[in-house]
């Protein structure tokens, strides 16, 4: 299978990605929130990387990265999201998403990349220690709701 990276910027069509982006769309399986146009654009404003891989036409994979600036100029770069059509797993994509990501991250200068998952996401930990990681923390996570 052929597929390409495109890093998403605010020329392209927001709407068209959007669409693609709807968790119906992506299986059942897929933990994928949905995306809509005005989102995507905050996001990519406000420091949002995103980076998405296509078969033709069609998105088959997606990481959502953005940088968080430290006050002690050790700046870091966030891989908050991966996913890969479920059709299309296991054919690289996730990897050369994570690897483009990084790219960019030291292009940016970043002091270092993050990445995380799920204690029982057995296949993204596989992926993720196959890149050589310098550290891995398996500490707790904790995720609070709050009011808008």
């Amino acid at each position: 299978m052929k597929f390409a990276l495109h890093r998403v910027n605010l020329i392209d069509d927001l709407q068209d990605i959007c669409a693609q982006m709807q968790p119906e769309k992506w299986g059942k399986d897929n933990e994928m929130s949905s995306f809509n146009p005005e989102g995507l654009r905050k996001f990519l404003e406000n420091n949002g990387v995103l980076l998405l891989a296509y078969e033709g036409e069609k998105i088959v994979g997606d990481a959502m990265c953005y940088v968080m600036y430290h006050p002690s100029g050790e700046d870091h770069f966030y891989i908050h999201e991966l996913d890969t059509h479920p059709d299309h797993r296991r054919q690289g994509i996730g990897e050369a998403l994570i690897r483009e990501a990084l790219s960019i991250a030291k292009e940016m200068g970043m002091y270092e990349a993050w990445v995380g998952t799920e204690h029982d996401n057995e296949p993204a930990k596989a992926l993720y220690q196959k890149l050589g990681p310098y550290e891995v923390d398996n500490g707790p996570t904790y995720s609070y709701k709050t009011e808008k």
